[in-house]
């Protein structure tokens, strides 16, 4: 095979070069079109002219921001890539854009009729998710060797184009089929983009659209940390600075296309919620070291062609030390191709969309091995290499730094974790403090409540014992004295099993309501407290079902009633009362206990949530009852938990969402 360029001048110009380069009288022959004049009628007339001249030529084309011609970059103007094929069958394919970018893929992949070695596509740039497009081609088939790219349309990112030797293709995609199973193909991929900053988490995105990262609008997130300038430009600088994230073991940058009126963007591939990303920024040196090792494959020095689908952010970044990447290959073989907005690439069964990567297509027609290999420096002109040294030194002032930045994040994040370890513990020690200062006062409950019906056992005893020195116990009395007792011991185990129940060592969640949580809590001090003439006032409305720490929020209403009572008999209330009002708000269980002691003064207001703050004496209290339940609501049960003063007495309210569908 062979391969020639020219520019597109003139219709005549071109019959010239296609005279002198005999390649009318070729069977195979690709036309490959890079065109910077994006406009459609330009094109329309371009392809009238070439198939005027050659009308059996196979065409595909696409616009471009930035084309490639023997080895150098060019703007604004039009390549025309010639390769005559001696031993291989082409076959073009096109297809409108579909309901996918997927879709778009197979509505191509239907029309194939040969088992083809490799397929050159372009599609549309900028409708077309190029991660979910090469993924059709992979599930087509993992052997096929997919090379091209996105049309650009020279960054001002409003229609691209993409077409073929039967015209121009609305949004869709083109494809050239290489049947010749012998037919020598490498691909090559250059990256050279280093994550910078910090590492981010996108929080919203719907395949290539990103909402938000770390809860912010994508645009936001660009605003903060490249400047307001560089935001109002997106997505045009956008593409210089792409978001990297890791996929199979591999840093893909995935560059910026369009920016959504709800300040997402719209990016090349897909990037999906919950991926870790960084910045990106091209480090120079890293890009000049993988076109060096490119120019050391024994593979490569057997090209009888090299097309190359580079992204734009590179030629953005070197400038025209871009040349110092592509002219080596020139003396290697013809070099042809275009600066994309996503390049196809395909490796070891793997097909991927890249960004900010040069892809190389390498083609030989020859025996494996048999060509010469040629000599190719890597070349950097004086005045290219002072710049390259300038965006050099950038790059890695940039890269150390961010290295720094993010060992410092980890340190932070080590220190920040053993601190709160350390607090969980601390905390551990103040729940049990709390916890046994409650149990030393149910004790005391539960001896005062036992202390009736063993007072009725021990009358029972003596009335039996009477009865029975005195031959008066008959079967009747006998039977209903029994009863008394078992009915008395009944009540005094039950006692006991809800003591024990209320203090077992659970940290699970179970389905329950502030009804029965309540409940459980006055069957214990319920009696303690109505013997000391406190109303209970009892208010449900609907019961919400949740789902959370039973026992912890059992310890936290118990408090909470625990404190009532207090300040009712220390402040000495006439008709003293506390109220258990329970109610839902769409989703939301609250319950609210509230008082008639005059509530919390304006002084201590702010200290009563802190740990060992206590109003009561120290034999009396131990300040950590409050403190606490704030941690077990807000924390453990992740719900809300505050106070407010009423116009009788304090009310502590307790709000938990979440509630269960019943």
């Amino acid at each position: 095979m062979r391969a020639v360029n020219t520019f597109y001048a003139t219709p005549r110009e071109l019959e010239m070069f296609i005279l002198e380069h005999k390649i009318d009288k070729s069977k195979e022959i690709l036309l490959q079109v890079f065109s910077g004049v994006c406009d459609r009628g330009y094109i329309e007339e371009l392809l009238e002219s070439v198939l005027g001249i050659s009308p059996d030529i196979k065409i595909i084309g696409a616009t471009t921001s930035g084309e490639i011609i023997d080895g150098h970059s060019s703007v604004n103007s039009v390549v025309l890539s010639f390769s005559i094929f001696e031993k291989t069958s082409l076959h073009v394919y096109s297809t409108e854009l579909a309901q996918n970018s997927y879709e778009t893929a197979k509505k191509l992949i239907e029309q194939f009729k040969c088992k083809a070695k490799v397929a050159i596509t372009f599609a549309d740039g900028l409708h077309v998710n190029g991660e979910e497009y090469i993924n059709a081609f992979h599930d087509y088939d993992s052997n096929l060797i997919v090379a091209g790219g996105l049309a650009g349309d020279n960054a001002a990112f409003t229609q691209t184009t993409v077409f073929t030797h039967k015209g121009i293709v609305e949004s869709g995609a083109v494809v050239v089929l290489l049947e010749n199973e012998d037919l020598n193909v490498l691909s090559k991929a250059s990256f050279g983009w280093e994550n910078i900053g910090k590492k981010m988490t996108i929080t919203k995105a719907d395949k290539n659209r990103v909402y938000t990262i770390d809860n912010e609008s994508a645009v936001s997130v660009y605003k903060r940390y490249l400047g307001e300038d560089v935001a109002e430009h997106l997505p045009d600088i956008g593409v210089e600075f792409p978001l990297i994230i890791q996929k199979d073991r591999l840093s893909i940058p995935r560059a910026v296309l369009r920016r959504g009126d709800d300040d997402s963007l719209i990016f090349a591939g897909n990037l999906e919620t919950g991926n870790t990303i960084t910045f990106g920024y091209g480090n120079t040196e890293a890009i000049l070291v993988y076109s060096k090792e490119h120019l050391e494959s024994q593979l490569l020095h057997q090209s009888e062609t090299i097309f190359v689908y580079s992204c734009m952010a590179r030629v953005r970044l070197l400038g025209e030390s871009i040349n110092s990447e592509l002219y080596p290959l020139q003396k290697i073989a013809n070099v042809s191709g275009f600066f994309t907005y996503g390049e196809f690439f395909s490796q070891k069964d793997s097909h991927e969309l890249l960004n900010q990567t040069m892809t190389l297509l390498s083609l030989s027609e020859g025996t494996q091995g048999a060509l010469e290999k040629k000599e190719a420096p890597l070349e950097i002109r004086k005045e290219q290499r002072r710049k390259s040294l300038t965006l050099k030194a950038l790059s890695h002032l940039i890269m150390e730094t961010s290295k720094e930045l993010e060992e410092i994040n980890l340190s932070l994040e080590d220190r920040v974790s053993k601190e709160i370890e350390k607090n969980r513990k601390n905390e551990q020690v103040m729940l049990q403090q709390s916890k046994l200062a409650q149990m030393g006062e149910m004790i005391s409950m539960i001896a005062h409540q036992w202390r009736q019906p063993l007072s009725a056992i021990s009358s029972l005893s003596q009335a039996i014992y009477l009865k029975s020195s005195l031959g008066t116990l008959d079967q009747e009395s006998t039977l209903k004295f029994s009863s008394d007792i078992t009915d008395h011991s009944k009540h005094l185990s039950e006692t006991i099993d809800d003591f024990r129940e209320f203090f077992r060592p659970k940290k699970e969640k179970k389905e329950t309501s502030f009804q029965e949580i309540v409940g459980s809590v006055l069957k214990i001090i319920g009696v303690s407290i109505e013997t000391k003439n406190i109303e209970i006032v009892e208010e449900f409305e609907d019961e919400c079902r949740l789902n959370t720490y039973l026992n912890e929020l059992k310890q936290a209403v118990l408090n909470l009633l625990k404190n009532a009572e207090d300040a009712l008999l220390e402040q000495k209330i006439d008709n003293p009362y506390i109220k258990i009002k329970m109610y839902k708000k769409n989703t939301t269980a609250i319950l609210e206990i509230s008082d008639n002691a005059g509530g919390i003064s304006q002084e201590i207001q702010e200290k009563i949530f802190e740990p060992y703050f206590s109003t009561k004496t120290k034999k009396d209290g131990t300040g950590l009852g409050l403190y606490m339940s704030k941690i077990i609501i807000q924390e453990h049960c992740k719900g809300l938990f505050y106070f407010k003063n009423t116009q009788e007495g304090a009310c502590f309210v307790i709000q938990i969402s979440g509630a269960i569908d019943e």
